[in-house]
């Protein structure tokens, strides 16, 4: 019943973190910069779901589109208004921007929601959504538990069509693979940037909205998210959603299980040693150009075992 339960679980946080970290990598291997204000966006996605839902009155399912449109529209005007104006700049100019402009848009946001709606933790009430249940071999598990997992699954299956069969993803792996190459075969650089911001923003919203009506919502809802996004999106692969989405699941699976075993201060620190881990085993792993640890192995594999057969 217990290892039920934290399976369960870990689906469920599995599915908030891989939505999150997706979301993330996506504008992260893109643009090459990661979206310092991207916890900001969740918690936004959240606050206008609250407001339209909670405190207007309207369906679930209207305030999750209308938070999703709010900041999806809002993830494309900060590109174009702001990022954008950092385009061809030199490396140095163009990293440091991003970084602080995303940043103080955080602080911003943050503060606006915090005038808003106030600094006190809020809790979304959706009815039936979180009071009813089914019972799967005798643990209860609620629709919108039900509802979370189902949105990841559709996330991820709508973004491998996305990616591997329109001509927007492929313009988005032609970018993340190699971006002079794009620029040479007439790839719109600036339209991808915006495409992928857009459709970040619009993500991370979802996310957050899902995670404020399992839990609470509050301005900094999500930092601690964003630390967990950089963990993932570095194991999954800068700019792999699908690396993302199996890394994601994976640490919420671990979280779940590990709970019941340690403290939380063990847990986070498990976590980030699983990370140095990493970075010393592709340091030792790959040669110079190669950036797949999991293609390393192999290779460094079947080198063994020619020499052994030598």
């Amino acid at each position: 019943m217990v290892l039920l339960e934290s399976l369960i679980n870990g689906l469920i946080q599995g599915s908030i973190f891989a939505v999150f970290a997706a979301s993330f990598t996506i504008i992260f291997g893109v643009m090459d910069i990661p979206n310092m204000g991207h916890a900001a966006l969740f918690a936004g996605g959240a606050y206008v779901f609250y407001q339209l839902v909670n405190l207007t009155g309207l369906p679930w399912i209207v305030g999750l589109i209308g938070a999703v449109l709010a900041i999806a529209v809002l993830g494309a005007v900060v590109e174009k208004t702001l990022l954008s104006r950092l385009y061809g700049r030199k490396e140095s100019e163009y990293v440091f921007g991003v970084i602080l402009v995303t940043i103080g848009l955080a602080r911003i946001l943050e503060r606006g929601y915090a005038q808003i709606w106030g600094h006190a933790p809020k809790y979304i009430e959706l009815g039936n959504l979180q009071e009813n249940s089914v019972q799967v071999s005798g643990t209860s598990v609620s629709h919108l538990e039900l509802v979370v997992i189902a949105f990841a699954v559709a996330n991820f299956a709508f973004l491998y069509w996305l990616i591997n069969y329109t001509d927007t993803g492929l313009s988005l792996q032609a970018i993340v693979q190699n971006r002079e190459l794009a620029i040479m075969r007439g790839i719109n650089v600036d339209r991808v940037f915006l495409i992928a911001f857009t459709l970040g923003a619009a993500m991370i919203a979802a996310a957050g909205v899902l995670n404020a009506a399992m839990f609470t919502l509050e301005p900094t809802l999500g930092f601690s998210l964003l630390i967990k996004a950089f963990i993932i999106v570095i194991l999954g692969g800068i700019g792999r959603v699908m690396g993302a989405m199996v890394a994601g699941y994976a640490l919420g699976l671990y979280e779940a299980f590990a709970v019941l075993y340690l403290s939380s201060y063990y847990i986070y620190a498990s976590e980030f040693a699983v990370l140095i881990a990493f970075f010393l085993l592709k340091a030792i792993v790959l040669s110079e150009g190669e950036d797949s640890l999991i293609a390393g192995l192999k290779e460094r594999a079947t080198s063994l075992r020619q020499g052994v057969a030598e």
